[in-house]
């Protein structure tokens, strides 16, 4: 399985729309695509994922659905907007510890194709519209970055090592709690070995007695016997 890692966010590579995937003369397997992308993505811990952020030449991202778990989507692109829009803070796995304001649409309509070369279209709203939207833009070489005003990219680079130290604090605070569960959990197990063989050897104690009694039985029916 390829492990893929996030390019560095100075790389052109974010900056340069992709060629869209060829179904008809697939470079690579894009279910295997899909599949490490998914994998990359729940290991960077976001909520989705474009090709390019990790250098592949494709026009595809993945993304964290309610209904079908993480599924990839090849070749989207946004046919129709909302003109009602909302501003919510938005990160970025290209540019971590970096979160701005953007706005974007509610509700849009996403044409694309699954890793089978079959099409779909879409109505999207919310947190799935929004995410779209981010992903579309990493394919069109947009930054997130460039969505927002001069002012409120500036304060979020001067947040940005509070933030870091934020995140830092939070991935140790998880490594310890991990660790703690992992402890526990093989503590638990351990005692349940234990009880485990308790058990064997209070059976095996068992049998033996059982055995001796039965043949003290025999010893003594024999004995019976022959005074008779």
């Amino acid at each position: 399985m390829s492990m893929y890692q996030l390019i560095e966010e100075a790389s052109q590579v974010l900056r340069t729309p992709p060629p869209e995937f060829d179904f008809e003369n697939p470079k690579e397997d894009p279910k295997e695509i899909e599949k490490n992308m998914a994998e990359a993505m729940d290991r960077f811990g976001g909520i989705g994922l474009s090709a390019n952020q990790v250098g592949l030449p494709y026009k595809m991202f993945v993304m964290k659905t309610a209904d079908k778990g993480t599924v990839g989507f090849f070749n989207p692109k946004i046919t129709r907007v909302s003109q009602d829009t909302d501003l919510l803070k938005e990160g970025c796995l290209s540019f971590p510890d970096m979160y701005l304001m953007i706005k974007r649409s509610k509700v849009i309509e996403l044409e694309y194709q699954d890793s089978d070369g079959e099409k779909h279209s879409l109505v999207l709203e919310g947190m799935a519209a929004r995410c779209v939207q981010h992903e579309c833009d990493h394919l069109s070489g947009i930054l997130f970055l460039q969505r927002a005003s001069r002012l409120k990219l500036e304060r979020a680079l001067k947040a940005r090592p509070k933030e870091r130290k934020k995140r830092l604090e939070y991935e140790k605070r998880a490594a310890i709690a991990k660790f703690i569960a992992e402890r526990n959990e093989e503590a638990s197990n351990g005692d349940a070995e234990v009880k485990q063989v308790d058990k064997v050897g209070t059976e095996s104690r068992d049998s033996q007695h059982n055995e001796n009694a039965m043949d003290n039985r025999s010893d003594n029916d024999t004995e019976s016997s022959i005074s008779r």
